[in-house]
């Protein structure tokens, strides 16, 4: 088990990377899963799927919204008071920002990206550190996206601030290696779970053709045809967290079923 009696922490649990992140993490042994997200209910509802695959792990719900650098204090801290130590971070939560060009004049959608996944992943990030510090141990890790080398329509504001986290990563991970810490990336591509479902059932009906053409157009430029599963980039991810990734530090492992090859 890659996560045997850790204390692991997830943002932004919601229906789809986010309760896959939390549910791997307690199939792979570990002891405790503090989840956060906005939406209380969400949040129980979460428990109550990682009790069912891990009657073992025990699970704490905190309400976060990572743009608010005191909550993610207070759920950093709720962690650590419940369980004693935090062992990983799993930087989930996110905002796509809108769907809009470059060439379009509006930069809330911008702003609103950069707030979510760069400073709320940053804030999430910075309430862990002096427990792992103290610990001489922690892993850190940000979900990111091949759209920061790969365009696709209307990507521009969520590909912006995921590439300013990209750095963020580098940088954070160069800083925190002398305490102990580590800090890499996973960079997903289109995910076969319940967001893309939705995408994809949304584009047929809009467009008037069938589910299976647009999903097959989605995964076109996937060597062998498929997305991957919300699960299978999510064990890649639990991999990073884990001490089986003690080599690695400051990468970005792609998890796209080598859509991106470089």
């Amino acid at each position: 088990m890659l996560l045997k009696d850790k204390v692991v922490m997830v943002s932004g649990v919601g229906p789809g990377l986010g309760i896959k992140l939390a549910l791997e993490a307690a199939r792979e042994g570990a002891r405790a899963v503090a989840i956060g997200a906005r939406d209380q209910g969400r949040l129980l509802e979460a428990q109550q799927r990682i009790k069912a695959v891990a009657e073992h792990c025990e699970v704490l719900c905190v309400a976060t919204d990572i743009t608010d650098v005191q909550a993610c204090q207070r759920f950093a801290e709720a962690t650590l008071k419940q369980f004693g130590r935090i062992d990983a971070l799993i930087n989930s939560a996110f905002s796509h920002g809108g769907f809009q060009a470059v060439d379009e004049a509006d930069n809330d959608p911008l702003r609103e990206a950069l707030e979510v996944n760069l400073l709320g992943s940053l804030n999430m990030s910075r309430a862990v550190l002096a427990p792992m510090r103290e610990q001489g141990a922690g892993a850190i890790v940000m979900i990111n996206t091949l759209g920061v080398r790969k365009p696709y329509q209307g990507g521009a504001a969520y590909a912006a601030s995921k590439s300013a986290l990209a750095a963020s990563v580098r940088y954070l991970a160069s800083e925190q290696a002398a305490h102990g810490l580590r800090v890499n990336a996973l960079a997903c591509g289109w995910m076969w779970g319940e967001p893309v479902q939705a995408l994809v059932r949304q584009s047929a009906v809009a467009r008037g053709v069938s589910e299976a053409q647009v999903r097959a157009e989605f995964s076109a430029g996937i060597p062998g045809g498929r997305m991957r599963s919300d699960e299978e980039c999510a064990r890649a991810a639990v991999f990073l967290a884990s001490d089986y990734a003690s080599a690695i530090n400051g990468a970005q492992l792609d998890a796209n079923g080598g859509e991106v090859m470089y």
